[in-house]
């Protein structure tokens, strides 16, 4: 199957007006993670990517790390049997490998974009946007799967995941010029539930302009104001310790 990246995207003019003149600011890039940071608190992405103090996710990410690393490698057919994380899914990794075998799947993929959303690679200096993604099934020249494999918990991320799949689904359509629809999976190893959403290029390209909006407004920024609360702090580690990073930090 040809699997072409895009180079000549019509509709683009249709959905945004790009500036060539953009000033990036502080934090050039973004990610679906990163964004999600930012509008949460800005002055933790500020540690994060301009002071560049590492930040300590716990043992539940590294965790989904060792998972994910694990399915891959069961996809590749590196692994001969299927990990027991995946089991409440072993139907679908199996034709997933399968799919693998056949040249119909990419795994681990590293999409880079440019400003003007033109595919680059991962760490290129015009590289804009990233978007990451477990596996995409090309099932055929014009439709496609993109799955993600979550090990997290689905009740209460349900509007960021949909978020996620609809940057999922504006990369599929920027970075493949004939696909038509794109079906975003999310399988939630823990508990065996999944979530499918389908969109057609139309039906994803209605919703770049706010998200091309949300990012430059991340990657334009100059100000990184902190945002204190119980909920925004909970997770994060530079409030943590004898001298925590982030004088705001809620406990």
């Amino acid at each position: 199957m040809s699997k072409l990246v895009q180079n000549k995207r019509p509709d683009l003019e249709n959905v945004i007006a790009t500036d060539k003149e953009t000033e990036l600011g502080l934090i050039p890039a973004w990610s679906h993670s990163a964004l999600k940071t930012y509008e949460t608190c800005a002055y933790r992405s500020y540690i994060s990517k301009v002071k560049r103090v590492q930040e300590d996710y716990g043992p539940a990410a590294a965790r989904g790390t060792e998972i994910h690393d694990q399915c891959e490698a069961y996809v590749k057919g590196e692994l001969a049997e299927l990990p027991t994380a995946c089991n409440k899914f072993e139907q679908e990794f199996k034709t997933l490998r399968e799919e693998f075998a056949n040249a119909n799947v990419e795994l681990e993929g590293e999409w880079g974009f440019t400003l003007d959303w033109e595919p680059c690679g991962w760490m290129d200096p015009v590289t804009w946007a990233r978007i990451k993604l477990d596996a995409i099934h090309h099932e055929t020249e014009t439709s496609a799967r993109v799955i993600d494999y979550k090990t997290g918990k689905k009740i209460g991320n349900e509007i960021s995941h949909s978020q996620q799949g609809i940057t999922y689904a504006i990369g599929s359509f920027f970075r493949y010029p004939n696909l038509e629809s794109i079906q975003v999976e999310f399988w939630y190893l823990d508990q065996a539930e999944t979530t499918t959403q389908v969109y057609t290029r139309d039906q994803a390209m209605m919703f770049m302009p706010k998200l091309h909006q949300r990012a430059l407004d991340m990657t334009t920024a100059t100000k990184f104001s902190p945002n204190p609360s119980n909920y925004n702090c909970k997770w994060c580690s530079f409030k943590k310790g004898e001298h925590p990073i982030c004088e705001w930090g809620v406990n």
